[in-house]
């Protein structure tokens, strides 16, 4: 073994374990709220658990599992100065971050599917843009996993990365390093494009502005993970860093940022339910109560109309043939508007009429109350 380089003081006693611990266990107990309030919406409250959900659920369990090996990882030296480490604690801090990276990188690629499959849910796209989408999101976490297979592959046995008895033969790290920078770019693409599309789908539908902008922010919160995406990027030059366990600290963070960020983005659109019921009831609402009233001859007449939820996306608004077209989103979801049947029915006028629609398993209700003067 090499002397150990001198080292200042100050340098000497520099150590990122805690900063690794905190952040990563904070954000992970973050997520776990977020995770455990969309189980219990999709549960308790809506009775109806979907494929995203438990992509959701899987995720969870391998930022668990990078929790574990992060934690081992700091307890054998990670953090600190490589050259300051025992073998054995070079050896030990080698082997949990590479360990970790396999369920990290899974913790930010599997919630892309649980995004996909709640949109497509909500938004009915045409079935050529569903293939895109899913077509997408599967191949970014194909790519990314080819990251784990390099890391592992790139040295023969790859044992020897860790074990200092065992002599191996090594690529070049900065074959990993370009791989994993153009795999983080294809994950920030796939990021930033989940979000953008549902704001586009928001675009055109028929609700005041404040609505729109809270739907299109808890519908686009993905594209925080893609600048994170963006700048752990900057960071990946640290795997050929001869100061190992220091410098791959910055990415152990931003791999847990990342992929508990998504996971968390992912959550709070299925959460309405949870903030109509304890905080502001309504507030998703597209119905206004002082512009839906409407004057006739013969007195006041009151039509609420329907709510534009975040799991109603799709039927909830009107909009043209043309403008869905535009957005692939198919014919399945344009239908007539159920405000308009119940306006040109001339039955029922002195009556309160419950007109439900179940398209695709969404349920919706319509109060029409009808109101004449003496």
């Amino acid at each position: 073994m090499s002397a150990v380089p001198e080292m200042s003081p100050d340098v000497a006693q520099e150590d990122k374990g805690p900063a690794i611990l905190a952040i990563c266990s904070t954000l992970t107990a973050l997520a776990t709220l977020f995770v455990a309030a969309r189980l219990y919406v999709r549960v308790n409250i809506l009775s109806r658990a979907g494929l995203d959900d438990w992509l959701i659920v899987i995720s969870m369990i391998c930022v668990y599992v990078t929790l574990g090996l992060t934690v081992a990882a700091v307890s054998s030296g990670n953090g600190r100065h490589f050259p300051l480490l025992t073998t054995e604690q070079k050896s030990g801090a080698i082997l949990y971050t590479i360990a970790g990276f396999c369920p990290g990188v899974f913790s930010f690629g599997i919630p892309k599917l649980a995004v996909v499959a709640l949109l497509t849910r909500i938004t009915n796209p045409t079935r050529k843009h569903r293939i895109f989408l899913w077509t997408m999101t599967i191949g970014c976490l194909v790519l990314l996993f080819g990251c784990v297979i390099i890391l592992f592959a790139q040295c023969s046995p790859s044992r020897s990365q860790w074990d200092f008895s065992v002599q191996g033969t090594c690529w070049s790290p900065w074959v990993l390093i370009y791989y994993s920078i153009v795999a983080g770019g294809l994950s920030a693409t796939t990021d930033f494009y989940l979000a953008i599309y549902p704001a586009v789908v928001l675009y055109s539908l028929q609700i005041n502005l404040k609505k729109k902008l809270a739907l299109g922010f808890a519908l686009g919160l993905g594209s925080v993970a893609g600048g994170v995406a963006i700048y752990k990027c900057t960071r990946l030059p640290g795997l050929a860093s001869q100061d190992f366990s220091y410098d791959t600290s910055d990415i152990t963070i931003w791999t847990s940022i990342e992929g508990n960020s998504i996971i968390i983005g992912a959550c709070i659109p299925t959460l309405q339910p949870l903030f109509d019921r304890f905080i502001a009831k309504g507030f998703f609402s597209s119905n206004d109560p002082q512009s839906n009233k409407k004057s006739t001859g013969y007195g006041s007449h009151t039509l609420a109309t329907p709510k534009i939820e975040l799991a109603t996306i799709g039927s909830g608004a009107r909009r043209t043939t043309k403008s869905y077209k535009k957005m692939g989103i198919s014919d399945m979801t344009m239908g007539q508007d159920s405000e308009e049947s119940i306006l040109n029915s001339e039955r029922n006028e002195n009556s309160e009429e419950h007109v439900l629609e179940n398209h695709n398993g969404i349920l919706r209700t319509q109060h029409v109350a009808v109101e004449y003067g003496a």
